[in-house]
């Protein structure tokens, strides 16, 4: 009976849709067939992003999307060009990006320091199916071309161009307010962003490049009054990324720093990070500075050669990078310096910080005259965001955020470390002391996008200026000849570090005010961070981020 009154009701109304006008009739085949055309140009978008290895977020979709509707509608030549052009690059750069991602400042530094002979064995180790999927995927914009040829274009007033234009450029504009085109173009809609990358990062590798040859060719101005050098090996471990409220020496919930809990002689309770990222805190807290201008030359490294020390920097950081430059023109001022990563931190194959032990080792070998001490630095990647991809292994559970559980076990990774780097000292027979801090700390973002990824997690650890925990710090000593075990409740900031890596490593200078004051009791007055803009900030005008309820 059902199915009768449905058969009775078509009846009814075929009739009358086909004595519809046939104008409108054709309108809506029209319109149906432009909106196939309009997903075509969404699954073309999605592909190029996909293909040339940029994060496939919602802006950089929707204005892929919304440039080539533009072009396809109002500039139909243009936007053939483009596509074959799409094509092209995908056939051309494809395969690299399964490999290394999207255009990079390490794409260019790799490019220029490879041989015909290692350019040759790369071309050799791409597999078959890597070649394959590159030919489908440069395929779907010339079937796309095909395919939307007999469909006809709508007539849009000129008003919609101009919105849809003002929509890619507010969305631009959106997209560098939030501070993403650093290194990069504001407008994410591909292949342009590809173009303005292609151009971008040669010419910022050579900019870094430059300011590293004119930042080493500086002289240091330290004036050394006296050294008296207790340990034969001094080993400073730059950690990275650890927030001091989630290591079990500092009250956590779960027993992540074994070693340190038995072997830390001197922990500082409440020290805060000169910044809230690596390369503000440490070139602060690294060189001689005033909170607002820093001197890179007067640094850890040149002060340790001027008091006569052997200088080695181990680095599983970048060597030359957006973020690695300044840094590693540190490093290069030393003796020896060896970084597993030739280019940024995040670009190439993952290495982990145990493989700095070998190197390590290998140094502590090298024998030191009677009177000559050595100062080596271990800059660690440790708990740098993403902390899952800082781990050779799944991380154990914890609590429900998976992110957090990584987080968790870094720090138990880099304690492991701290471990392995005491043992060799050890074999060697000879005395020594660890100085160990981290750069700075994180907090939660819980309204944050994944890094390259649609998924809103609950909580994720991230660079922010906003909270105390962005800069409470571990910083902990431990000596070959002590067993006992002191806290140091004095409130300290990162810009007076380097004071207490030179009392540590016994040199007096009269530019470095605090170095005695740095291992007292008593408060540095008139405490001070820096912000993201390298502003000046009071400790107290920082909001507070606790631990989650599960970890307390």
């Amino acid at each position: 009976m059902h199915q009768s009154s449905q058969t009775a009701q078509r009846c009814i109304f075929l009739p009358i849709i086909l004595l519809l006008p046939f104008k409108y009739s054709m309108k809506f085949f029209f319109l149906k067939s432009y909106a196939v055309t309009l997903l075509l140009l969404l699954l073309n978008s999605v592909v190029l992003i996909f293909a040339l290895a940029y994060p496939p977020n919602p802006n950089r979709i929707i204005e892929t999307w919304l440039f080539s509707v533009i072009l396809h509608r109002y500039f139909p030549r243009c936007w053939h060009v483009l596509m074959w052009f799409s094509a092209f690059l995908i056939l051309l750069y494809h395969p690299t990006a399964v490999h290394y991602g999207r255009p990079s400042f390490g794409i260019v530094a790799s490019l220029l320091s490879t041989t015909a002979t290692e350019a040759s064995e790369y071309i050799s180790t791409i597999s078959w199916q890597t070649y394959l999927i590159t030919i489908v995927l440069a395929i779907i914009p010339l079937l796309i071309v095909h395919l939307s040829r007999k469909t006809p274009r709508p007539h849009w007033r000129t008003r919609w161009a101009i919105f849809l234009v003002v929509v890619l450029v507010v969305m631009s504009m959106q997209t560098a307010r939030k501070g993403y085109t650093i290194g990069g173009f504001a407008l994410r809609a591909q292949p342009i962003e590809f173009l303005a990358d292609a151009y971008l990062q040669p010419r910022a590798y050579f900019a870094e490049l430059n300011k590293l040859k004119e930042d080493l060719n500086k002289p240091d101005q330290w004036n050394v009054t006296q050294t008296q050098h207790k340990f034969k090996n001094y080993i400073l471990i730059i950690g990275e990324s650890a927030r001091a409220d989630y290591l079990h020496l500092y009250g956590f919930k779960y027993p992540n720093t074994p070693f340190l809990d038995s072997h830390a002689n001197t922990i500082m309770d409440n020290m805060l990070s000169a910044g809230p990222n690596t390369p503000i805190s440490l070139l602060h807290s690294l060189t001689l500075s005033d909170g607002k201008l820093f001197t890179i030359q007067n640094n850890i490294i040149t002060l340790a050669k001027k008091a006569g020390m052997e200088t080695v920097w181990l680095s599983n950081q970048g060597a030359l990078g957006q973020y690695d430059t300044s840094i590693s023109t540190i490093a290069y001022h030393a003796d020896q310096s060896i970084f597993l990563k030739k280019t940024g931190y995040d670009f190439g194959k993952k290495s982990y910080d145990d493989q700095l032990i070998p190197p390590l080792e290998k140094v502590l070998t090298n024998p030191l005259s009677a009177n000559k001490s050595r100062l080596i630095v271990l800059h660690i990647m440790g708990s740098h965001p993403n902390p899952c991809d800082r781990l050779p292994q799944p991380p154990h559970h914890y609590v429900e955020n998976h992110n957090t559980n990584c987080y968790i076990d870094t720090i138990w990774q880099t304690d492991l470390l701290l471990k392995q780097i005491y043992t060799a000292l050890k074999k060697t027979g000879q005395p020594f002391s660890m100085f160990y801090f981290s750069d700075h700390g994180l907090s939660h973002d819980k309204n944050t996008y994944e890094k390259n990824s649609f998924v809103r997690a609950s909580s994720i650890l991230r660079h922010n200026d906003h909270f105390y925990q962005n800069y409470h710090i571990p910083l902990v000593v431990i000596n070959s000849d002590q067993n006992t075990q002191t806290r140091i409740k004095a409130r300290r900031s990162g810009l007076e570090l380097i004071d207490g890596v030179a009392f540590w490593l016994g040199i007096t200078s009269p530019q470095l005010l605090h170095s005695k004051q740095f291992f007292s009791n008593s408060d540095s007055q008139a405490i001070h961070v820096l912000n993201m803009n390298q502003q000046l900030q009071s400790p107290k005008q920082l909001e507070n981020d606790p631990l989650p309820d599960e970890l307390r």
